[in-house]
């Protein structure tokens, strides 16, 4: 994996651990960009946010499955 791509996947990843709702939402969309080129660390990172974040807002999470399969608009 090429070092920028690593960094901007730590990135996002970083940025859904902020008390954001923006912020999230925003990492999920950008991984969701990222999901055809890296599907399974994009999953990862994704699923452990959801995993950890289960009293999120529910339209975050139905964001964040639409953005694991690359869905974002």
């Amino acid at each position: 994996m090429p070092i920028l791509d690593d960094a901007a996947l730590k990135s996002m990843e970083r940025i859904l651990h902020l008390d954001s709702l923006a912020c999230q939402e925003s990492a999920l969309h950008g991984l969701g960009h990222w999901q055809p080129e890296y599907e399974e660390r994009v999953a990862a990172i994704i699923d452990n946010f959801c995993e950890a974040s289960p009293e999120a807002d529910p339209r975050l999470l139905a964001y964040a499955k639409s953005a694991r399969c690359g869905c974002v608009l």
